[in-house]
């Protein structure tokens, strides 16, 4: 099980906040992403993949070098909070956005106390 610690960005046009959410431990980035869309996104994540939109993926000098699923992208940047060329033109209610990092790879601990305490989530 790997420890990845989940972010959000709240931007809206009178303020911006970023924090953490939580804390889980997933066997991988695909449950990461997973728990993400469920548990904070209602599926909207999901939805975009069922729209079956393709990206361009450009290399340093902005030559197209690939292209890459809404998921694939999303996992790749870790999230949308990590975009950097996010649309941010309809915030005017605020946009949550969300991303996760890795703290800690193949942990062999035992959580049972931090799980029992609701600081960490196990999926």
């Amino acid at each position: 099980m790997n420890l990845y610690k989940i972010l959000f960005s709240h931007s809206s046009p009178k303020d911006t906040k970023i924090g953490i959410k939580t804390y889980i431990l997933a066997k991988n980035e695909d449950e990461v992403y997973n728990y993400i869309d469920k548990e904070f996104n209602c599926g909207g994540w999901k939805d975009k993949e069922d729209e079956g939109e393709v990206f361009d993926i450009y290399d340093k000098d902005y030559k197209i070098i690939g292209t890459e699923t809404f998921r694939e992208k999303i996992l790749r940047l870790k999230g949308e909070m990590n975009e950097e060329d996010y649309d941010y033109s309809d915030a005017y209610y605020g946009i949550t956005l969300y991303g996760w990092e890795l703290i800690k790879e193949n942990l062999n601990d035992n959580f049972e106390e931090l799980i029992k305490l609701g600081v960490i989530d196990i999926i």
